[in-house]
This record gives structure tokens, sequence and C-alpha cells, in this order.
């Protein structure tokens, strides 16, 4: 006869087989992130939309995590093809022609984010996750959900490495909206020589640099000559001038800098600051020193609040002060009152002023939704990697009827002409404009604490 602690335990198994059915075909991915929100998808065969669950998690810090639902072995499996560098310079990459990352209705990406450390990337990361979400609620695209795995990269590019490596083995199909501030330079070519596209990015010099790389953001290196044409029509004559010490930061200094000087503008001094740095007095002491008539700074948005606190403590307030990435909701309220009349430049649509245009009324909408607790920290990194998403999905769909593969994937990009998402200039792709489609800005001013756009857009 069955004893009582026997049928308990066979209870306990049939609810265990029933919930394994019921929920065998839900994926939820994290990677090298202990704390994080995980999205789940169903499959396409499931009417179901997708649903975002929060909980706590952890991986092993050695390997690759979980590969459950991926085809994680095929990245090398298939028939190759070579991708040549086109103007774009980038080395030959292979690309693989089997069906990484998409198993059981589900497209599987990977992206690097700093969730940890100076710089809070969790909302670009959670911006993409949006959009994903937001697709996979209407159905999907071409009969497949979207998954993304995220990785901590800590503003370590070690820690970027092993987050690629992490990626790779969980057998992703591209890197999609990505924002790892020391990690994408040395990672683009490194992702690229295993033949897996990335799409988007913050902008740093690498990811124009590849045939493999699909920034829809203006690079960096284009940033700084804007600045400095900017700098003139201001009337700034004698700037200071502040970066963050990041890795790709050299060849953006020049750019800066030559483009002041081609406005005839002279520089007091350029400083380079970690983005650790916790106190600004001594960078505030010596532009005041120098006399400098206004400050030009690239710093993330985090920095920017100690620079200003610094300057405010200094009584310190130069006529002018230009800066790229001003705009983030939550970072602003520690700036307070210093950064009105600021001038800033973009590469999308300024949300402030344009809340009622259909594409931002849609990005803002889908991040109130899945996410409200990051809407106050959006900005313009975070829409550069809602287009990437986007761009993303309008590669999936003009693909078509086609296997997903990372073969016909980089061709249907490549094939994306005159690209009209509402938010930048129209994009297009392929050799031979070199993967560097977005060259336009729009310029604006703090008023008060909203910004507000001055110029149509302007190209370099």
């Amino acid at each position: 006869m069955t004893s009582s602690r026997e049928r308990i335990a066979i209870v306990f198994m049939t609810i265990s087989a029933v919930m394994t059915l019921i929920l065998g075909i839900a994926v939820a991915y994290q990677v090298g992130h202990p704390r994080s929100e995980v999205v789940s998808t169903q499959s396409a065969s499931n009417t179901g939309s997708s649903e975002v669950a929060s909980g706590d998690t952890s991986t092993s810090s050695g390997g690759g995590g979980s590969t459950a639902g991926t085809s994680g072995t095929a990245a090398t499996a298939g028939r190759t093809v070579t991708t040549g560098g086109g103007s774009s310079g980038g080395s030959t990459s292979n690309v693989s022609n089997a069906s990484v990352g998409v198993s059981k209705g589900v497209i599987t990406v990977g992206g690097i984010y700093d969730e940890t450390g100076p710089v809070d990337a969790t909302t670009e990361r959670d911006t993409v996750r949006s959009y994903f979400n937001m697709v996979n609620a209407q159905g999907g695209v071409n009969g497949y959900k979207l998954q993304l795995i995220d990785c901590d990269s800590g503003y370590d590019p070690q820690l970027a490495r092993q987050c690629s490596n992490r990626l790779i083995s969980n057998g992703i199909l591209a890197v999609v909206g990505w924002t790892s501030v020391n990690g994408e330079e040395p990672e683009t070519p490194f992702l690229a020589s295993k033949g897996i596209p990335v799409i988007g990015g913050l902008g740093v010099p690498a990811e124009y640099a590849n045939s493999l790389a699909f920034p829809q953001s203006a690079a960096f290196l284009t940033y700084g000559t804007a600045m400095g044409s900017d700098a003139s029509d201001i009337g700034i004559k004698a700037p200071g001038i502040v970066v963050v010490n990041a890795n790709f930061i050299k060849p953006v200094e020049k750019s800066l800098e030559d483009s002041l000087t081609k406005h005839g503008i002279k520089w007091t001094s350029v400083n380079e600051v970690d983005a650790t740095k916790a106190d600004y007095t001594d960078i505030v002491i010596k532009l005041r020193q120098e006399k400098a008539d206004s400050i030009i700074a690239a710093l993330d948005p985090f920095s920017y609040a100690r620079l200003f606190q610094a300057m405010d403590r200094q009584a310190f307030h130069p006529k002018y002060f230009l800066g790229l990435g001003l705009d983030k909701g939550s970072a602003q309220k520690q700036y307070a009152s210093t950064v009105y009349n600021a001038y800033s430049l973009t590469p999308v649509l300024e949300v402030d002023e344009h809340q009622n245009i259909a594409p931002i009324h849609e990005y803002l909408s889908a991040v109130q939704k899945y996410y409200p607790n990051q809407v106050p920290a959006l900005d313009v990194y975070t829409e550069q990697q809602w287009i990437a998403a986007k761009f993303f999905v309008q590669a999936l769909r003009t693909m078509g009827s086609k296997p997903v593969t990372r073969t016909n994937l980089v061709a249907a990009m490549n094939s994306i002409k005159g690209w009209n998402n509402g938010i930048t200039v129209p994009l297009t792709y392929g050799a031979s404009n070199g993967h560097d489609p977005n060259r336009c800005f729009q310029y604006t001013q703090n008023k008060s604490g909203t910004w507000h756009t001055y110029t149509g857009w302007k190209c370099f």
C-alpha cells in the first residue's frame, strides 16, 4: 500500500510535469548580471503576447550561461560566405549561413551593457527590450518572437571581452542596441571576426570601420566636427575642453580640435577625466585661471552632474557651455539651473518638443508600458538604441520568407536605402557609404529645464 509520503511525492512530480509542459515554450535569458529584468517570450505558435518578468537570477562566473532554446553549436556550422570590407575598411569576416540564434520560433540576439560601474546603461538595455516586447505583443515579425540576452561589461574592456565570448557561446544571431563605453571599440572588430553583425551602439570609431557594423547614430568623430562648427555659430572664442578618457577618445579629440581650428577658435586646454572622478573642483579652478570663456564637454550624464556641482560651488559660470548628451532627465535634476542656456546637439529628434510626433510617442509609450521606472532616464543614447532595435526588425521584414541567417541578415541590412524611421534623417546602407549613414544634427538649447530645438538638420 502506498504511504502518505509517497503519495505526496507523486503529487509534486505530477504538478512539476504539467508545469514543464505549460512553460516549455518560454525562454528567459540573462548572462553575466546577477540582478536584472528578464524578458520572457512565447513561441510564435502561441498567440499570447510577450511578458516582462522581474526576478533574481544568476550565472556562473565562467562559461556561457544557459543555452536552452538556442542553437549554441551552430555558430560554426553550415556554409560560410565571405563579406568584403568595401569602403568601410573593415576586415574580411566569415558570416554563417546557418540558422544561428533561431530556435522554436524565437530569434535570439545579444547586447553588452555597462550595467554596473560609473555608467548605468540599463536604460538602453530596457529600451531595446521595450521595442522587442512591443513587436512581440503585436505578433512578432515574420512568425518569430524576439529575445535579448544581456551581459554586464561594468565599464571594463576585459569584462566586455568575457561578455562577447558568453554571447557567442549562447549562439546569438547578432548584437543589437548595445551600450558599453569601453567595450564597443575593441569588441566591434572582435565580434565581426566571429561573423557576428553589430547593430547600433554609441558611435565609437570602430563601428564605422567594419563591414559587419551597422550604426544608426552619428559617429563621435562627426560629433567633433559638428561641435566645432556649433561653437563658432554660438560665438565661443576661448573654450576649455573637458572629455571622458574612454578608450576611443583620442581621435574624437582630434576631430574637435581640427574643427575648432578650422573656425579660428583656440582652446585654453584639453582635460581628460575618468568617469569615476568624484570632484571637478580642480578642473573648474584651472579653467577659470586660464580665463576660458566657455566649456566644451563630452562626458557621460553622471559626470556632467559632478562638473556642474563644482561650477556652482566655485561660482564659475562661463558665458557658454556646449556638451553632447546633456538631455537625460534624471541627471538634469542634479544639474539644477547650471544647465540653463547650455547648448547641445543631437542626431535624433529631441524628445522634449517632439512628444506628439508618432515615432517619438511610440518610443515613449513602449518604455512607459514595459519599464516605467526607466522613463526619467531616457536620453539621446536610449533613442539611438531604440532605432537600432527598429532597424533590426526592419531588416527581418526585408528578408521576408528567407531563412533567418547572418548571411541573409547582412544582405538585408545592406539593401536598406532611404529608411525613414521618423527620428533621424533617412538612412541608407551599403558598401558605397561605408556604413556611416547619419551625419546630420539638430542643435538645441536648454530653456529653464526644457530642451528647445533651434535649427533644422545640419549635415557634415
